[in-house]
């Protein structure tokens, strides 16, 4: 089986960033939302607010200054972070983010305009997973038990409902909240590890909501080439392969998507294509990656585990001759079960 598979330690990095707010407990009254329980104190609609909060960072129109803090531990030396970004919206699917100030560490100038790149290059997925998201209302009822606390609190000027969201079952992240109540837009969010460290904040500063855009606001430009994945054998055809699909996704995941994009080829001249399919519990998503066949290990299935970045954990190798990876801001065990159940 899976778990009796060679683990060898591997020291690849994820350039990913890491994201992730205080509250107090209540019992007074309850509504249900799926299969959860959503404990209240204070009047406050449950399942709108969370449907706004689902669609608020693309649908609402807004533009403001965050401050970001990011803590994690790398080969046993805890690091951090904090630095200001501007976000904005306008509603209609346009979305940017720019890097404005790196207040901690201080860098030498060369380094910190490596860093500026780096957050350049990636802030699609900083927008998009770095950030808290509500990817699915009914899957998060299900997984995760959320507290509205009753408080409401001021970010950036704007009233704010404060609530907390924790995984039900197994090691997971906590979630502080505070969801502006007029756009459902999460304007603070700390992200809290099992320990109780805090992995993360986001946190706005300031915020302007239909805001008049300028002419030459940076709006966000697709940089990789990810397609949706066919149906039938013109999947396998596009990739070179046959994908194993749909993925079993466990009871606390589900489909999002699926897609295909390339990679540089290790071996030889060329790319790789690979098929990823995206998962989520409602809150956090995970990445599974079908690569092909792959005979360089030899006999056997080799399975790499990379050190945590921060929330994320990382799983990549060969099994029954697949290359394969699993990344998410989830557990090791949650990784290796998900390629135990489909591969």
């Amino acid at each position: 089986m899976f778990r009796h598979l060679a683990l060898a330690a591997c020291a690849l990095g994820l350039a990913f960033g890491l994201a992730g707010c205080d509250a107090s407990s209540a019992s007074e009254s309850a509504q249900n939302v799926g299969n959860t329980a959503i404990v209240l104190q204070s009047p406050v609609p449950a399942e709108p607010l969370l449907r706004k909060m689902s669609t608020a960072a693309t649908d609402a129109v807004y533009r403001g200054v965050r401050r970001v803090e990011q803590h994690w531990t790398i080969a046993g030396q805890a690091l951090s972070s904090t630095y200001r970004e501007e976000v904005a919206s306008d509603g209609r699917g346009r979305w940017s983010l720019e890097t404005v100030e790196l207040v901690a560490p201080t860098l030498a100038s060369p380094q910190q305009d490596l860093w500026r790149m780096l957050q350049e290059s990636r802030e699609g997925f900083l927008f998009r997973y770095r950030d808290f998201r509500l990817f699915d209302v009914a899957q998060m009822a299900t997984n995760y038990t959320t507290l509205l606390t009753g408080n409401i609190v001021d970010v950036a000027g704007r009233s704010c409902v404060e609530m907390v969201s924790t995984l039900r079952l197994g090691r997971g992240f906590t979630y502080n909240l505070c969801v502006d109540r007029e756009s459902g837009l999460v304007l603070r969010c700390e992200q809290v590890a099992p320990n109780g460290a805090r992995m993360g904040l986001v946190e706005f500063e300031s915020i302007e909501f239909t805001p008049v855009f300028p002419p030459d606001q940076p709006w966000h430009v697709v940089s990789n080439d990810e397609r949706p994945l066919p149906a039938g054998q013109a999947a396998a055809q596009l990739v070179g392969f046959e994908p194993v699909r749909p993925l079993r996704a466990q009871p606390r995941f589900r489909v999002l998507e699926s897609t295909v994009v390339t990679s540089p080829d290790p071996n030889q001249p060329g790319t790789l294509a690979w098929v990823k399919t995206t998962l989520t519990d409602g809150i956090e998503v995970v990445f599974v990656l079908q690569g092909g066949p792959d005979s360089s290990v030899g006999v056997g299935d080799v399975v790499r585990v990379s050190p945590s970045v921060g929330p994320w954990n990382h799983v990549e190798g060969v099994l029954s001759g697949q290359r394969l990876m699993a990344m998410g801001r989830v557990s090791v065990d949650d990784l290796l079960d998900l390629l135990d159940e489909n591969f």
